[in-house]
This record gives structure tokens, sequence and C-alpha cells, in this order.
């Protein structure tokens, strides 16, 4: 999980380096941006989470735990600034940041309980649940609507979803292929092929044309 966690922060900083130069192009871009940094930086605090176990326990793992409820709002962000017509007064923005608030209120109330003392797993569960609604729902319902008016390139950041989508339950059913290759390591090589087909999606999108520009 070291080496994949390291992989995958160091690729989504690269993309978030990448898209910094462009993110003033819009409000899109700018999230987007943010998703890559974010989650290249909690990935990046997950590897040292993992080296230095021993030494911090489960509370070495806050830091990737709080980048990665922000990368998902930011996420959420970044598609609903692509669909302006179902985003009348900010409702859907106001939803998702209602909602990382109440993930991160849940989380504080599990790591405070006892039963968080015995099984640390359970801090997790909150923000799996919530990276599944911001990554994998919104990303892909958004990308679905675009596409059906018309904006064909919406498919790149659709794939990357379908690409992802076994993450999730590798690692909620805990699948181990091998002890040198566990359900981390295993989820991490897919979820890198997603955030690369997020990447490319971003750069296949025109921003001078709809719906970034309405």
């Amino acid at each position: 999980a070291l080496i994949t966690d390291f992989i995958m922060g160091a690729l989504s900083l690269y993309f978030a380096i990448r898209l910094r130069r462009n993110k003033e192009e819009h409000g899109f871009l700018k999230y987007w941006y943010y998703f890559f940094l974010f989650y290249g930086i909690g990935s990046l605090f997950g590897a040292l989470g993992h080296a230095f176990y021993n030494y911090t326990g489960p509370q070495g793992k806050f830091p990737t735990w709080i980048s990665g409820i922000l990368a998902s709002y930011f996420i959420e962000k970044a598609m609903i600034k692509s669909a302006k017509p179902l985003n009348k007064n900010n409702r859907l923005g106001k939803i998702a940041f209602v909602k990382m608030i109440l993930t991160f209120l849940i989380v504080i109330t599990v790591i405070s309980t006892k039963s968080f003392r015995l099984n640390h797993t359970i801090g997790f569960i909150p923000i799996a649940i919530n990276t599944f609604i911001g990554v994998f729902i919104s990303v892909s319902v958004i990308s679905i609507y675009n596409m059906r008016n018309g904006f064909e390139d919406f498919k790149y950041l659709f794939y990357g979803v379908l690409v992802m989508v076994p993450s999730f339950f590798i690692f909620m059913f805990k699948l181990n292929p091998a002890q040198w290759f566990d359900k981390n390591d295993m989820s991490h090589i897919i979820i890198i092929l997603g955030i690369t087909f997020f990447y490319i999606g971003l750069k296949k999108l025109n921003y001078q044309e709809l719906p970034f520009q309405n």
C-alpha cells in the first residue's frame, strides 16, 4: 500500500500541476485542480500513515481522511459547474457543502467512540460512502446528463467512474488477492487508472463552448 499510495499521490499532484496553469479558465477546471491537489496530498499522507503506523497508530490516517472529504467536495463542485441548468439557486452546491460538513461531523463522532478504539477501520466507512456519492455518483450522473445534451467528450469522465467502481467493493469487502498485494494495492491501481481517464477527459473538453460558456 505504501508504494501504490505514493504513486497515486504523485500522479494526482502531477495532474494538479498540469491543470494549474488553466484553472482560471473556468470554475470547472479550478475545482478539478483542487480535487487532484487534495487527493494527491491525501494519498501521500496515506503512504506515510502506512509507513509509520506503528508510531502514529490510526491517528496517522486522519490527514488522509480529511483530504479525502475535501477532494470529494471539490469534484462535486466541479461537476456542478458543468450543469448550470440543474443548479438553480445553487441548490446542488448547497447540498454538496452540507454533505461535506455532515461527513466531517459523523467522522468526528465515530472516532470519539469506544468502538473506534477497538476497530479503527469503522472511521473510514462514512468517508468511503461520501466518496462513493461524490466521485462515483456525481461524476457519472452529470457526465451522462452532459453526454445526452451532445457533449460527447464527457464520456472519458464517465469511463473513469466505470473503471473505479470495483475499487469501492474491493475495499469494503476486504478482497485480498495476496499477502504482498492486498485490497489497498488492488484498489489503488484501479483508482490510478480511473483518475488518468479523468485527466484525459479534462484535456479533451473545449472550455470555449457549451456547457462551459452559457
